[in-house]
Order: structure tokens, then sequence, then C-alpha cells
């Protein structure tokens, strides 16, 4: 074999090698995406037990994109906690940042965390993410005013589902 035949064969390695690994960073997210924000983790992070989420559909945001889940859970003991988590997958990464972008218009953001691709804590005291072609929102209703504890342990949510896409 020549040197040239070498080179190139070493470098097709290389581009298949790249292009798996680019597969496997770039996994789907999962078919349940309430599976996505775990009650354990929930557990994790509020302190208090969750059962499982009750589950229903979320409209779209816009005419004809996808619908969404929303994940409603419940605490099992000690005060009473709701948490909603409401999750899109969009067709693509640059649709979902199209759509998080005009809703940001009508969620007026009071802060921006580094969570995902672009976050935000909009006057409601919920959070919004978007992580690739994923959007999700995020609220803990505990009742009482938010303070910054609440503020953490949102954030904390929101990360460890980011983590999980």
């Amino acid at each position: 074999m020549n040197w040239k035949f070498r080179i190139t064969v070493i470098f097709g390695a290389i581009f298949i090698f790249a292009l798996g690994a680019t597969g496997v960073a770039c996994a789907a997210p999962p078919t349940d995406l309430c599976s996505l924000l775990a009650p354990s983790q929930l557990e994790k992070t509020l302190g208090q037990p969750f059962g499982a989420p009750q589950k229903s559909k979320a409209p779209p945001a816009y005419g004809a994109q996808p619908w969404g889940v929303h994940c409603e859970y419940t605490s099992q003991k000690g005060p009473d906690v709701t948490v909603d988590f409401i999750a899109y997958e969009d067709a693509s990464a640059s649709e979902a940042k199209q759509t998080f972008d005009k809703l940001s218009v009508w969620f007026a953001p009071k802060s921006k965390p580094a969570i995902g691709d672009s976050a935000y804590i909009d006057a409601s005291h919920a959070i919004h993410v978007l992580k690739g072609r994923v959007r999700y929102y995020i609220s803990i209703d505990s009742g009482g005013t938010f303070t910054d504890e609440k503020e953490e342990q949102l954030k904390d949510l929101a990360t460890s589902v980011a983590a999980r896409i």
C-alpha cells in the first residue's frame, strides 16, 4: 500500500469515529418525556417523597406544532407540594429555539440562569429551559412566598433535567 492510500484510510477512520461520537453526544430524548424528571430527583431536591406523575397532553404553543406532555407530581408526605413539568420535543433544535424565543416575550424573564442552551425564570417563578430540540417548563407550588431557597431548588431540578437530554 502506498502512503497516500494509508493516509486516506486513516482520515476516513477518524471521520467515521467522529460521526459516531457526535451521534452519542446528541442522543434523542426518551419517548416518555416525564422520565426526564424522576420522583427520586424531586425527593432529593425538595426533601420529601413524590409519587409517579399524573400525565396528560399539553397543547402546542402555536398552530401545527407537536403536542407536549404535562407531568404533575404531588408530594406523598409532609407539606403539600405540587410540581408541574411540561415538555415539548420539536422537530429540530432551530425550531425549538425559535418557539422558545417567541414564548419568552409572553413570559417576561426575571432572571436568566445558565442552564441548557437557554433558560429564564418568569414573573410567576417558573423556569423555562431550552436544550437541543426539547423545551421544558418547571414550577413548584408549595404555598407561601417565593424564596431564594425555592429558586435554587427550581434551578437544581432544571439542571438535572438538562443533564438527561
